[in-house]
């Protein structure tokens, strides 16, 4: 796995990319001008990220299927470097990205899935005809990736070397969608996670001033509303 790490860095080092080891990269004005918020979001604050190996199904196929395409493999959880390393590479950099519109066909070959709690964007690279698509609530948008199209394939070839044969997560009761922590590590995740931030100087309590409790402020709400569906949308 170490030597796929490194070898995965030095496929896409070949593309010059400004993100440094301080750095979160962003994407890219580009990018962002052509996909709504939310995606490139799921792509930056991503929580878990993984790659599946993907083809155009044949007719009649009746296997697992992913943005409706065939799912024929699964070829792992990208690190936080990894992940670093595909938004400079690719999503940063001006210069990996055609705006020229690209004559051939999209072959699918990897496709990564970012997941942000449970929002997904899907991300799908296409070689020999160097592309990336991207996939969100039923919306597609393709880039050429023309300029950067050496550098896709070594991605998709590495990624497929590592892949193992895909079975399905839901099968083996390992998705849980439900936000309620399982274990005790998944517990102190959500603790740490939950963990009280500083208080901003405004926000802080002055010296002397009274505690007001929740039984003390539940009048001033309920007469905003009551009940949980209760909500003044028309409120300014």
């Amino acid at each position: 796995m170490r030597f796929f790490a490194f070898a995965f860095i030095a496929v896409v080092s070949a593309l010059s990319f400004n993100a440094s080891a301080q750095e979160k990269p962003t994407v890219g004005a580009f990018v962002r001008e052509n996909l709504p918020d939310v995606v490139t979001r799921n792509i930056t604050e991503a929580e878990r990220v993984y790659c599946y190996t993907v083809e155009m199904p044949y007719d009649n196929y009746q296997g697992y299927t992913i943005d409706q395409m065939a799912v024929t493999g699964f070829c792992g959880i990208l690190n936080q470097q990894q992940v670093d390393i595909l938004i400079s590479a690719f999503l940063q950099n001006k210069n990996s990205l055609s705006e020229k519109s690209a004559d051939c066909t999209i072959v699918p070959r990897i496709l990564i899935r970012f997941l942000r709690g449970i929002d997904s964007t899907d991300m799908l690279f296409s070689s020999p005809c160097p592309s990336l698509t991207f996939f969100y609530g039923g919306g597609i948008k393709s880039f050429n990736a023309e300029p950067s199209a050496e550098q896709i394939g070594g991605v998709a070839d590495l990624f497929e070397q590592s892949k193992i044969d895909f079975v399905s997560p839901t099968l083996l009761d390992q998705v849980f969608p439900i936000g309620v922590p399982q274990t005790e590590a998944q517990k102190a995740l959500v603790a740490k996670s939950n963990a009280p931030k500083p208080s901003s100087k405004w926000n802080r309590k002055p010296d002397g001033a009274p505690e007001v409790t929740p039984a003390q402020a539940a009048p001033e709400q309920e007469t905003k509303a009551s009940g949980w569906n209760k909500i003044n949308i028309n409120k300014k």
